[in-house]
């Protein structure tokens, strides 16, 4: 008695990435001299019959062993090869069972349409913009490369986040807290996942902070002046005498500059000091934006009064010393004001002169070294 053939398991459906081959299986049983046929089900396409390759889409092939096994191979499979297959067996009425091929494709960065490297003005509003294409669509996801979190929002309600999802980024009054390399990064689930570079760059006016306007020193020791500068692009900075002379490093004056993205840290560290050394002294910042100093006195002390006022003698006097630590918050401010001011220091090219003192200690500084300037003249 003849037997019809029939499916031992049905055509699984398979997800490939593109570019790979993808293998549909159709296990038949007590096939006789009937024939097994594969067929795309949208186009009704017949692509093999028996172990005849009947296409003449060159990525398909057939393999079978013992009228059994018949898989079919679609090699570097396409987003177009996706959809259903049918196994067919040319009974009556025929039998036959559909697979479904799932085709992902890997992220990939739209530079077209995506931020470039910016440079912009403090103060601005920026837009940062990255577009990906792949299957299934990909999710954006952004974080600074120095791991930093990303700030947002209105300078008094601003938000932060390690990272941020979603295809742009809005920045609400730029400031330099900004300032950094942003990575968007495309992932789907589909290996590998792909990431673009943006430098953000904030330009601003140089602005110092003086952590020590008045510098005690004893005759025949080292005093070291300091001044800390923020500015982008980065600025120019140098010392100079109450004379107007520049000072440069030799045997008596030694000068250290530390820098930091758009922080400078001064050092000045006049050597064994001289009855002539003790006077004013002025840091010096400069960029095409504008340019500011900042004036340090540095006077006598005794020994003998500060060993009876219990100070060492190598203690540099300040005024206000619960604020000689610069930190972010001091950082934060200056970028309000450099970010209101913006506008108005366009056109005359004047930039702040940041100093955590009283505003009656910076004029009388700066009248008692034009006094002394005045004087030695």
């Amino acid at each position: 008695m003849e037997v019809d053939p029939r499916f031992l398991e049905p055509v699984h459906n398979i997800t490939e990435a593109v570019g790979r081959t993808a293998n549909l299986k159709c296990v038949v049983e007590d096939l006789g001299f009937y024939r097994v046929a594969w067929l795309r089900v949208e186009s009704k396409t017949i692509l093999t019959i028996h172990n005849h390759v009947i296409t003449r889409n060159y990525r398909i092939d057939l393999s079978h062993n013992d009228n059994r096994n018949w898989i079919l191979h679609i090699k570097n499979v396409q987003e177009s090869d996706r959809g259903g297959y049918m196994c067919q067996i040319n009974t009556v009425p025929m039998k036959s069972q559909v697979g479904y091929l799932d085709v992902v494709v890997p992220p990939e960065i739209i530079g077209s349409e995506s931020s470039t490297d910016l440079l912009v003005r403090e103060g601005v509003n920026v837009t940062l913009k990255c577009r990906a294409e792949g299957y299934p669509a990909p999710v954006i996801t952004w974080r600074r490369e120095d791991e930093q979190p990303i700030y947002i929002g209105k300078r008094k309600n601003k938000l932060q986040a390690n990272s941020i999802k979603g295809e742009t980024v809005n920045i609400t009054k730029v400031s330099r807290l900004h300032m950094g390399a942003y990575l968007c990064i495309a992932s789907n689930g589909v290996p590998p996942s792909v990431s673009r570079r943006i430098l953000l760059q904030v330009n601003f006016p140089p602005m110092i902070w003086i952590p020590h306007q008045l510098v005690g020193s004893l005759l025949g020791s080292n005093a070291t002046l300091e001044c800390h500068t923020e500015a982008f692009p980065m600025s120019i900075n140098y010392w100079t005498k109450e004379t107007g002379d520049m000072i440069v490093s030799d045997q008596k004056y030694l000068t250290k500059i530390q820098e930091d993205t758009y922080k400078v840290h001064m050092q000045l560290t006049i050597q064994l000091v001289t009855p002539d050394d003790y006077g004013c002294y002025k840091c010096f910042a400069k960029n095409s934006l504008g340019s500011t100093e900042g004036s340090i006195r540095l006077y006598e002390v005794h020994e003998a009064s500060e060993r009876r006022r219990g100070y060492s003698p190598s203690l540099l006097q300040n005024v206000n010393d619960d604020q000689l630590k610069m930190t972010d918050d001091f950082t934060d401010k200056n970028a309000d004001l450099g970010s209101n001011s913006a506008n108005q220091q366009q056109n005359s090219g004047i930039s702040h002169v940041i100093l955590l003192k009283p505003q009656s200690t910076r004029i009388v500084l700066s009248l008692i070294c034009w006094l002394m300037s005045t004087n030695k003249r």
